[in-house]
């Protein structure tokens, strides 16, 4: 049964409930307040428990009534779970769990289903964690997840923007597989003057996890577009490089003659 059959069929509502009921369960005792707290660090409008992530990892390994299931029955289940799921740690649940998968197979059949979950995407902490398993399934059908990642390079909605260019290299440490340089400086170029903060952190990352992999290639890039990069996405951008590049791009960067721009 595919999800769509699913939500209109209401059969995997007692599976959304009990993945709840587990997650309100182990964060009782956390006050309201540190939940709130929570939610507004996150910058997120849905409700949350207040759970820490290791406490959620943990409810998931601990396997629920349907986790026996094959993947390909269990990702319409935790589609449901993460659209209809109350809580920030209940809809996390979906997540965490594709983000488990290791099979190239089992990763690749999640596709359908987690492109789709961008549109649900409302703070920074969902974005990175569907990064992460967006860049895995990257690594091994390119030519499915690339061109998605193009057309979300231009979206309305900011978080695509933003998954546009993270979901590319994620942290380029784990990747066995990564994308030519070539393909991935076009949808940096293109987002250096958005004006959204976290793209422009996204920038930041893309290019500091670039630089690991094409050293000259982001070298140069950053050195071009040194006074045309926004303060959160040079400073991220140059962490990694040579201390003394670091402080005279900086330099050129507040020199009286660099035009001011967003947030530089």
């Amino acid at each position: 049964m595919t999800a769509e059959l699913l939500r209109s069929s209401g059969a995997v509502a007692p599976f959304v409930r009990e993945v709840e009921t587990r997650l309100v369960e182990a964060a009782r005792g956390i006050p309201q307040h540190k939940a709130e707290r929570l939610r507004a660090y996150h910058g997120s409008r849905v409700p949350h428990l207040g759970l820490p992530v290791p406490a959620q990892r943990r409810a998931l390994r601990q396997h629920y009534s349907f986790s026996r299931l094959p993947v390909a029955e269990q990702l319409p289940i935790w589609d449901v779970v993460r659209r209809q799921g109350h809580h920030h740690e209940t809809k996390s649940q979906a997540l965490y769990y594709c983000a488990a998968l290791r099979k190239p197979d089992d990763l690749v059949r999640t596709w359908p289903i987690v492109r789709s979950w961008i549109d649900l995407v409302d703070n920074w902490d969902v974005s990175d964690e569907l990064s992460a398993i967006d860049n895995r399934i990257l690594e091994f059908v390119p030519e499915k997840v690339y061109p998605v990642l193009c057309r979300w390079n231009s979206s309305t909605n900011p978080w695509k923007r933003r998954q546009s260019l993270v979901a590319l290299l994620y942290y380029s440490r784990s990747r066995r597989n990564v994308l030519p340089a070539f393909t991935i400086f076009p949808l940096i170029e293109r987002l250096v003057d958005d004006k959204d903060r976290f793209v422009q952190k996204a920038i930041g990352w893309t290019l500091r996890e670039a630089l690991a992999l094409y050293p000259e290639e982001t070298g140069a890039f950053i050195e071009e577009r040194s006074i045309q990069l926004s303060a959160v996405a040079f400073t991220e951008a140059a962490r990694k490089l040579p201390p003394a590049v670091r402080v005279r791009l900086n330099s050129s960067r507040i020199a009286p003659e660099a035009s001011p721009g967003f947030l530089r």
